[in-house]
């Protein structure tokens, strides 16, 4: 009688455990090398993905985000933001100005598609928790990383408000005003 076959799964199964123990294994180049090849095949993949498929993969990278970030401690996520922040930094001192601008409207579809997408519960508190967030990024930045910050933000609202409209100018000079009278 022949021998049983076994399913694709099992097999499927089996080399993601050997892939896994051999990872651990690696030397740093070869992590590195693995990584670097990883991202070229992600790249590739992404590059021919209909806009559907890459909502619906940043959904589901979303919600296993959140699942990992809810399990985790207050020492795990400031150890993540911190790495997250280095990475961040060591990846945009290296780009173009193209590669800047595809980013950043990469990052606003992105915002888009996760804003449509929350519940009401999760739109309430992204406020709280980019407020958060920013306090803890300002707290751990270096003096030329704020001084950058502030560069840049100072742009940004200079070319935001040399195209709003009057009535956009005066509202905001009106919370502007209630703002310090609050504050002080």
């Amino acid at each position: 009688m022949p021998c049983k076959r076994k399913s694709d799964l099992t097999r499927s199964s089996s080399r993601a455990r050997a892939a896994k123990v051999a990872r651990t294994q690696e030397f740093e180049e070869q992590t590195q090398a693995r990584q670097i090849l990883d991202s070229e095949r992600h790249t590739a993949a992404r590059a021919t993905e209909t806009v559907e498929r890459t909502q619906a993969r940043q959904h589901v990278d979303a919600e296993r985000y959140a699942s990992l970030r809810a399990s985790e401690t207050l020492e795990q996520a400031q150890v993540r933001q911190i790495l997250d922040a280095e990475r961040h930094a060591s990846y945009r001192a290296t780009e173009t100005l193209e590669q800047t601008q595809t980013r950043q409207l990469l990052n606003a579809e992105r915002h888009r598609f996760l804003r449509a997408t929350e519940t009401l519960e999760q739109t309430q508190t992204r406020p709280l928790l980019d407020v958060e967030r920013h306090a803890f990024l300002r707290a751990t930045e270096t003096l030329e990383q704020s001084q950058t910050r502030q560069f840049l933000d100072a742009e940004r609202h200079a070319s935001l408000r040399a195209i709003e409209a009057l009535e956009q100018t005066q509202a905001r000079q009106l919370s502007d005003a209630l703002s310090v009278t609050r504050h002080s």
